[in-house]
This record gives C-alpha cells, structure tokens and sequence, in this order.
C-alpha cells in the first residue's frame, strides 16, 4: 500500500510540474508597461469595472511606478463612470489627499461633491449627502482658490444650500400645520438667520409673521410684515400675506393691492 501510495504522489507531482512549465506564460506577472497599457485600455474602452481592477492592481504592483497618480485618477473616474458615487467619492478624495499638489486635485475635490450632489435626495428627505457635497465645494474654494472649478462650485453650493433652506421651511411648515408654532418660529428663525440668501427668505419672513400672531405675538409679527414689504416687495410672499394676516398684525407698511385700492377709492 506504501509503494502504491508513493506512485501516485510521484505522478501527481509530475502532472504539476508538466502543468506548471505549460502554463509560465500566461501566469507571469506583467511588466509596468504592458500592465498600465492593458488597464488604460480597458478604460479607454469605457469597461470600467474590468478597468478599476486593472489600475488598482497596476498601482499595488508598482506602487513607485510616476504614473501611479494617473491610475489613481482614473480609478475615480471608472467609479464615476459606473454610477458608484460613494466609491468614487472616496476615491477623488483619497486621491487629493495623497496628490494635494497635482493638476487634477482641484478637480477631485469638485468631482467629489459631484458624486455627493449625486446621491442628494429630495428636500424632505435626509440631507446629509447635500451637505457632503456643499463641504466639497467649500473645500475646493478655500484650498484651491480661483481654480477653474471656482465659479462652478459657488453657484453649486449656492443652489445645495438652498435646497437646505427648503428643508427647513418644510420643518417649520409641518410644525405650523400643527399648532407647535414655537417650534415653527425656531425653524424659521434658523432658516433666516444660516441661509440669508436663499429664495427662501420671503416665504420665511411671511410664515414667520404669521407664527408670531398666532403666538399673540402682534407687535412682532407687524414688524416681519413691514420687513417682508421692505426688503421683497415684489416677492409672492408680500403679494399674498394680507390676506394671510389678520389687521392687527400687519404693520404700517401697504401693499400694492392695498395701495391700489385706495388709489382707485380717492
């Protein structure tokens, strides 16, 4: 039984061996060259999955290889390309993080909040991933000033951060809907105070007036009336506030309708 058992360890052995001189070619490990040709070309061909596999691997193989940073950034671009926006986000980051003084840092910082923008939900919904991207974008202003990704980003972060202040108004509407006005006036006085440029800003100080009356609050609610007449005057908050607003908490200021109608009595 010995010697039967040896045999076959011996042909074992030499099956491997015949297998293994067969097959050193195909099983080589590929030069930088051919390996960095193969990945970008999968790239090229816009096989993104197949070609993030290939980077990675090219830049694990030879991680002293120049053009490593290459790979880096069109690993983040193949994750982009494949719609998996937490992923790429990721890696733009960890990219600008290694390569902070490279050409394309200032655009993975901008392709990062892109991908965060990405997975924004609707603003009544979960904004974390909102402000993901808003921190992107204020990033790439502060750390890379007067890129060519400025003017992008601050319009993109101005919209984002509008949609923020939807968010909270939606809040301070529900709690309006529902009798809680002081938590409705801290919504609100929050919206005011942290979006001053939103679009948001006359509904605000309209449904904020309102708030105040309902809190028996006349004197103040007089004042976000003649502040919403000041300031937005033209605004579809203004337009529509009397008639929201009982007399006594409106204050001196008149509106157009109102204006209007004491014009055409004279």
């Amino acid at each position: 039984m010995i010697t039967l058992a040896r045999r076959w360890l011996v042909g074992v052995a030499l099956i491997l061996v015949v297998y293994g001189c067969a097959s050193t070619d195909e099983n080589r490990v590929l030069s930088a060259d051919e390996q960095y040709a193969q990945a970008l070309d999968l790239y090229e061909r816009q096989n993104y999955i197949e070609a993030v596999s290939a980077l990675q691997a090219f830049s694990f193989n030879y991680p002293q290889d120049s053009r490593v940073e290459d790979a880096r950034w069109l690993t983040a671009e193949a994750y982009y390309g494949t719609d998996d926006w937490v992923t790429a986000a990721q890696e733009y980051l960890g990219f600008q993080r290694d390569f902070p003084r490279s050409d394309q840092a200032p655009a993975a910082l901008y392709q990062a909040g892109r991908s965060y923008e990405r997975l924004s939900l609707r603003p009544e919904l979960d904004q974390r991933d909102t402000e993901r991207a808003i921190n992107m974008y204020e990033r790439l202003m502060t750390e890379y000033p007067g890129s060519d990704f400025d003017e992008e980003a601050r319009e993109k972060r101005r919209r984002l951060r509008n949609k923020l202040a939807e968010k909270t108004y939606l809040n301070a509407e529900f709690y309006f809907d529902n009798k809680r006005y002081e938590a409705a006036e801290i919504y609100l006085i929050d919206l005011i105070e942290k979006y001053p440029d939103s679009d948001w800003l006359p509904a605000s100080y309209a449904l904020l007036a309102e708030t105040f009356c309902k809190q028996g609050l006349r004197d103040r609610a007089s004042e976000l009336h003649d502040l919403l007449f000041d300031t937005f005057p033209d605004s579809d908050a203004a337009t529509e506030i009397d008639d929201r607003l009982p007399s006594g908490c409106r204050g001196a200021e008149l509106s157009a309708a109102q204006l209007e109608t004491e014009t055409n009595g004279r």
